[in-house]
């Protein structure tokens, strides 16, 4: 009997998404930070065992209002995510005070199963997570709670057993060898930007967008060309930095993740452009990939 299942995981932004699918697969799949809305679109991540394979999507985080189209594509993903998952884990970070009322109805007008994991219990006294989970218990009317601390990995295996259990029977969809559906030049992409994200400021990680323009497999090194867009020519100077140490920097922090990453050396050149707007505009969120041509 093998066992298969699509989940979802939810939540608003910073609630440890992707840091949990991290830590369920046991490997630095999806890129992390402390910035809201890291996460841009829909990544799947495959936990592959004897007798089960589980395919998690890592979304973005929930929004009340968008600003720009950027948002509205990011919005949609997380709603796409919810139309094919055989269980949905809405996730809820313990040290926030947001009202659930946006998780809260999600999860009572879901289709599938629903797991309330609460993140982040590590930071909490025993007595106060006791106090969150009968709090949770009593606004989602739901049993299913499991607190957990994906960053420490603590819990996260009985979060894993619960989907399991819920699992309908059928064979993988994917082979067993892989953990993501997603492209390396993607995934080179994504570990390029989380980079971007640590080292300036808010408004530059919001504003940049990463392609792979190029890339070379050759034995022994891989040669990538990245390209940086930026939406003004003001946020050019400040990636670049003072006679090009930004940017040299950038490209050193990255390149060690994306060895670590591929197992090989890299060559990799990064270069930046200016599409103004690009975030409000369609054409070029269907260059990007977050519009479906």
């Amino acid at each position: 009997m093998f066992k298969t299942a699509f989940i979802s995981i939810i939540g608003f932004p910073n609630a440890g998404k992707s840091t949990l699918l991290n830590a369920i697969l046991g490997d630095k799949l999806v890129i992390t930070n402390k910035k809201a809305q890291t996460t841009r679109r829909r990544i799947k991540g495959i936990l592959n065992e004897p007798g089960y394979q589980l395919v998690f999507s890592d979304t973005p985080g929930i929004i009340e209002h968008s600003a720009y189209l950027l948002q509205d594509q990011m919005m949609k993903a997380v709603h796409e995510s919810l139309e094919d998952a055989d269980v949905l884990v809405v996730l809820i970070d313990a040290l926030s005070e947001d009202p659930w009322d946006s998780l809260k109805e999600i999860a009572k007008s879901a289709e599938q199963p629903v797991l309330i994991a609460i993140n982040k219990t590590d930071k909490l006294k025993q007595n106060d997570v006791l106090l969150l989970i009968e709090k949770v218990h009593q606004e989602f009317e739901s049993d299913k709670i499991i607190p957990l601390s994906a960053l420490k990995s603590n819990n996260v295996d009985a979060l894993v057993n619960e989907i399991k259990e819920l699992a309908p029977e059928h064979p993988p969809f994917y082979d067993e060898d892989i953990i993501s559906d997603e492209n390396v030049r993607f995934l080179v992409s994504e570990m390029i930007r989380e980079k971007l994200l640590q080292q300036f400021e808010k408004e530059i990680p919001y504003s940049a967008e990463v392609e792979i323009n190029e890339y070379f497999e050759e034995d022994g090194i891989d040669k990538i060309y990245a390209i940086i867009y930026l939406e003004r020519d003001s946020q050019k100077g400040i990636v670049i930095g003072t006679k090009g140490a930004a940017i040299k920097k950038l490209g050193t922090a990255a390149r060690v993740d994306i060895e670590k990453f591929l197992g090989k050396k890299v060559f990799l050149d990064l270069s930046i452009k200016i599409r103004k707007n690009w975030r409000k505009e369609e054409l070029q969120l269907k260059r990007f990939g977050y519009i479906k041509k």
